[in-house]
């Protein structure tokens, strides 16, 4: 099978394995650990670190200034609708702010909408699914998080693996005693995933 969006390839984990060239018959079990483990970092972030093509999504505003999205890598348009459901207004780029803000600077995805101080527009937070955006979702391939999520990825997939020696949860003994394999995320894992990798407000 071929990866979908894993946040490592199987080249690099086999490296990471240290697993002979020549040796493949396991290639199709870690293709299935990088895709397994990528999609748990997903869940475990609240985010994706790819970017989807043109999508059309919509939100309900947490305040008249304020909308919070899913992670953006970049915008189309951005229309609001006061009920109708036919979005007829677009909001020209000087209306709002995108959070946080210095985004393309620091090349992280945008997470938010913000009205600028001397707009004239307003979002509908009385209204659900008033504010319709354009664009590509998820993480910009340039962010400088990605290193930190394929080592994660290649971290937790390399325990995985290594599962298949341990039956009983159980990798070898050493001088300090038994070494178990845990089904949950590596401590260092989490620590590479944390904010502001990890996402801390979700989408309204």
């Amino acid at each position: 099978m071929a990866i979908v969006n894993g946040y490592t390839t199987l080249a690099q984990l086999r490296a990471k394995l240290t697993i002979p060239t020549a040796d493949t018959a396991d290639d199709t079990m870690l293709e299935n650990i990088v895709e397994a483990v990528s999609r748990w970092i997903d869940a475990y972030t609240g985010r994706i670190f790819y970017t989807t093509g043109s999508e059309t999504r919509v939100y309900t505003p947490t305040t008249p200034l304020l909308t919070i999205t899913d992670d953006i890598a970049s915008i189309t348009s951005v229309k609001i609708d006061s009920g109708s459901r036919a979005y007829g207004t677009t909001l020209a780029a000087t209306d709002y702010d995108t959070l946080p803000f210095n985004t393309a600077a620091k090349v992280t995805p945008i997470i938010g909408l913000q009205i600028t101080p001397n707009g004239t527009q307003r979002f509908y937070p009385t209204i659900s699914k008033s504010v319709q955006v354009v664009g590509t979702f998820g993480v910009p391939a340039s962010c400088t998080w990605l290193e930190q999520v394929r080592e994660a990825c290649e971290i937790q997939a390399s325990r995985i693996y290594k599962r298949k020696d341990a039956p009983f949860g159980v990798i070898g003994t050493g001088a300090l005693g038994q070494v178990a394999v845990v089904s949950e995320l590596d401590a260092d894992v989490k620590a590479l995933l944390a904010y502001p990798i990890k996402r801390l407000v979700a989408a309204s």
